[in-house]
């Protein structure tokens, strides 16, 4: 059986040129990106804007890494390319201004709308038989995911799987996390959804990461590296090892290696680094020993399931929670607003005068309050 090639490719600072060259000749290492996408098809460029957010946070994907995907695309004669997601709070424009970025820089993409909604079936779906996709999903004839190396509380990484729930469109996302309540069924459903739309190319801005409490208010750690690679399991379990995280206890690792969407054996992996135009076959152990980092702050437990599982969901006990930071909350309302659970998880119990409060007993764990507090109020525990 074929394995599947990631690229490494050594890229220690957001220099454009250099990023570009990084992006540019692990591309070619792959076939060159026009053996992913034809130069009349209608593509989609799919970054991670989790909200409107500075560079310098690393909440986002990294414009540079961004514009150096375009610009492949744009000297390959693609001539139809938009680039955007949704964002879980502000519009995909707003979070692309937010980083520097407007049209003219972006070598003829456009930015894409991603607000409205369009109703796709999946029948063959394992969770998911239908999903309401942004309408650009559902006109581009190919996708490209450009997604950023984080932790997430979670799925305890955030990398090229669930980097396509932000084809999702708007607030459905976090009622998403009602209909798939825990990291199984979850994962299962990001599965259906590379299954459904097939994106051809994954590309990780891994130059500098998020630790910590991620994917919004954790800490940047230089990682000086951009990871290329068709397979969105490999470049996941590449991610793992290189935070010393167990590969299969990344749920959507597992899961989507079940279901065919790429692996997460080493065995099945072939890598490949690019260091200063030089490429070289490296192992897993070589990799880690050299980039890798042992003290990257990521849960590395197992989750909990069968009776201790079951227990947990009724007492709230045993499971990692969200809690929230008075002295760094100025009550904006934010984890209220976006909580999904039918009369709020988390509410102004006590006035808005104080900080909003948790019935433990209605929270779900989707952490979609700690994911969108933009004070970085809220932790996990």
């Amino acid at each position: 059986m074929e394995k599947s090639k990631v690229v490494l490719a050594v890229c220690e600072n957001y220099d454009e040129e250099k990023v570009y060259t990084a992006v540019r000749d692990a591309v070619a290492t792959l076939g060159g990106i026009e053996r992913f996408v034809g130069s009349e098809e209608n593509i989609l460029v799919k970054p991670n804007l989790l909200y409107p957010s500075k560079e310098e946070k690393c909440i986002t994907t990294n414009p540079a890494v961004i514009k150096a995907v375009l610009r492949l695309l744009s000297e390959a004669g693609c001539a139809h390319v938009k680039v955007g997601d949704s964002p879980a709070n502000g519009s995909c424009r707003q979070a692309m201004n937010k980083l520097g970025l407007s049209e003219d820089q972006l070598y003829g993409a456009k930015i894409a709308d991603m607000s409205h909604e369009v109703l796709i079936e999946y029948p063959e779906g394992k969770a998911a038989k239908s999903f309401w996709f942004c309408e650009e999903v559902a006109q581009a004839d190919a996708i490209i995911g450009v997604c950023k190396m984080k932790t997430h509380a979670f799925l305890k990484i955030t990398g090229a799987v669930k980097n396509m729930y932000g084809l999702i469109c708007g607030s459905r996302k976090a009622r998403g996390h009602v209909s798939y309540p825990n990291a199984a069924i979850f994962s299962e459903m990001l599965v259906d959804i590379h299954r459904l739309v097939k994106p051809r190319l994954h590309v990780m801005d891994a130059v500098v990461a998020m630790e910590g409490n991620g994917p919004g208010s954790g800490t940047p750690t230089d990682m000086g590296l951009i990871i290329v690679s068709a397979d969105p399991v490999a470049i996941d379990t590449v991610f793992a090892r290189l935070v010393d995280l167990d590969p299969v206890l990344v749920p959507t690792n597992t899961h989507g290696m079940v279901a065919g969407i790429g692996t997460c054996k080493e065995s099945g992996i072939e890598l490949e680094l690019l260091d200063d135009g030089v490429i070289a076959d490296i192992s897993f152990d070589e990799m880690f020993a050299r980039f890798g980092k042992k003290d990257f702050d990521v849960h590395r437990g197992k989750d909990k399931f069968s009776m201790l599982g079951l227990l947990s969901k009724i007492t709230g006990r045993f499971t990692r929670r969200p809690y929230i930071d008075a002295d760094k909350c100025v009550k904006c309302g934010v984890c209220v607003n976006h909580c999904p659970v039918e009369g709020r998880a988390v509410t102004f119990k006590n006035g808005k005068d104080n900080i909003p409060v948790y019935d433990y007993g209605k929270c779900i764990r989707c952490f979609c309050c700690q994911e969108l507090c933009p004070q970085h109020a809220i932790k996990v525990k």
